[in-house]
């Protein structure tokens, strides 16, 4: 969320690209993959056609609307943390600050969470950190990455 706690902005969709970030269905933060305009049509409104893929679950979103008109878009921000443990459920982890956190096991990118367990236990054995990259948007945080740091 931002600072004045609206987990969205406003922006005008003629404004928008790939890359960019757009709340469909007024719930899932996504990336747009794609994106079109067609030129003003006989209703006086040039139309922007949006395909998005869902930033948590990876699923894929098309929508379209007036390029006057204001879409939402999601405040998304991204984190680091140092990984410490594991259990079932939660990856616990330690921030810049020393102060301690746990965030559901990820669930997408499809094999993240195998992979992430794999390298915590070698890392482990060989003195290195494990970075977990954290991304949260409209209420939701999820694991998307990780890489290796080495004491």
């Amino acid at each position: 969320m931002s600072a004045s706690g609206d987990p969205s902005y406003p922006k005008a969709a003629g404004e928008l690209g790939k890359g960019d970030y757009i709340v469909i269905q007024d719930k899932f933060p996504c990336k747009i993959s794609e994106y079109s305009s067609s030129k003003t049509g006989k209703h006086g409104h040039a139309k922007a056609s949006i395909t998005a893929i869902d930033i948590f679950t990876g699923k894929k979103y098309e929508d379209s609307c007036p390029t006057s008109h204001n879409v939402n878009c999601p405040h998304v921000f991204t984190f680091n943390y140092q990984m410490t443990s594991y259990d079932d459920e939660y990856i616990q982890y330690i921030d810049d600050a020393g102060i301690e956190g746990e965030i559901q096991r990820p669930t997408f990118p499809e094999g993240l969470d195998t992979q992430l367990v794999e390298a915590f236990e070698t890392a482990m054995n060989d003195s290195i950190n494990i970075v977990i990259t954290v991304q949260t948007a409209m209420g939701t945080c999820q694991v998307m990455s990780f890489r290796t740091d080495r004491n």
